[in-house]
């Protein structure tokens, strides 16, 4: 046998693989085990940082005014979401954060998932729930009722939603990256995905179902050192036949609307969740290789 199949045996702890990948038979031979590396959720990471500033800006611009007469890009920046601040006032956070969701959607990256799209939009939304109640208040005077008293919007909210948020969206992100963990041995490839103490799931694909495997590996990837690796079956080749629809007036703007609101780039690659494929994982091309030869022994010895 390769030496490259070899190798990886003694560096695994076969009474961990065992534990936690269950279905495991016990004629499989473990080769190699892993999980998403934490550069790999860096997308994420950086989103959440991006809803802590957004809320950080808005809290500054709306507490200070010390980009006034400030020379340099950041504070233009800050300026222009003062005017636009001013000239909306609440209505602007809402719209920076719808314009974040749907530019997070468009460029579809591990991101632009329905639920982190409609995690954006309520955060986006939350401050109108005050100009909603102001509104409901007015009418409920107006029919001389009794107000219902909730406390106005003060602009150290928005650092507190701030920090509420981002943690929110920083702990399900970590909560995501130590969910999924892999193991390749001699004849399966294995994909476990454990949430807390809720969800606990693992997906089998053996390795002569396998029709072939693909590495994507990111720039960042190639300089650190980690990428995903895509077992393909069957169902991943099929070809969707091209269809032409013809739309009439009223439907070409429907059309063109919903491409408004849900249009995604499109990838050249195939993608691929964490739950299904190797996502993220150390040192990709070793372990593609390690797979692919045990793709060529399975083959070997079913031919034989």
């Amino acid at each position: 046998m390769n030496q490259l199949v070899t190798e990886p045996i003694d560096l695994i702890d076969e009474e961990l693989a065992r534990k936690k990948f269950s279905l495991a038979n016990i004629d499989e031979i473990p080769m190699w085990m892993g999980s998403p590396t934490f550069l790999s959720y860096t997308p994420r990471y950086m989103l959440a940082a991006i809803i802590f500033f957004t809320h950080f800006i808005f809290y500054r611009v709306a507490d200070t005014v010390f980009a006034e007469g400030k020379d340099g890009l950041g504070y233009t920046f800050l300026r222009i979401i003062d005017q636009l601040f001013d000239l909306i006032d609440i209505f602007a956070f809402i719209f920076v954060m719808l314009f974040i969701a749907r530019i997070n959607h468009f460029l579809n990256i591990s991101t632009s998932n329905l639920r982190t799209t409609f995690f954006l939009i309520i955060i986006g939304l939350i401050p109108s729930f005050w100009y909603m109640v102001n509104i409901i208040d007015w009418l409920l005077v107006v029919l001389g009722k009794e107000a219902l008293n909730v406390p106005e919007w003060f602009d150290e909210w928005f650092l507190a939603l701030g920090i509420i948020n981002s943690l929110i969206f920083l702990f399900f992100t970590v909560i995501s990256q130590f969910s999924y963990s892999y193991l390749i041995t001699d004849k399966k490839i294995h994909i476990r995905k454990k949430i807390l103490y809720f969800y606990n799931s693992i997906t089998v694909i053996t390795l002569d179902e396998l029709v072939n495997l693909k590495t994507q590996v990111s720039f960042m990837g190639k300089i650190i050192g980690y990428g995903n690796i895509l077992p393909i079956i069957e169902e991943d080749l099929e070809i969707k036949p091209k269809v032409r629809i013809e739309r009439g007036g009223f439907q070409q703007v429907i059309h063109i609307i919903k491409l408004f609101f849900f249009y995604k780039r499109v990838k050249k690659e195939l993608s691929m969740t964490p739950s299904d494929c190797l996502f993220g994982v150390k040192k990709p091309m070793a372990v593609y290789e390690l797979a692919s030869e045990l793709m060529d022994n399975n083959n070997v010895e079913i031919e034989i």
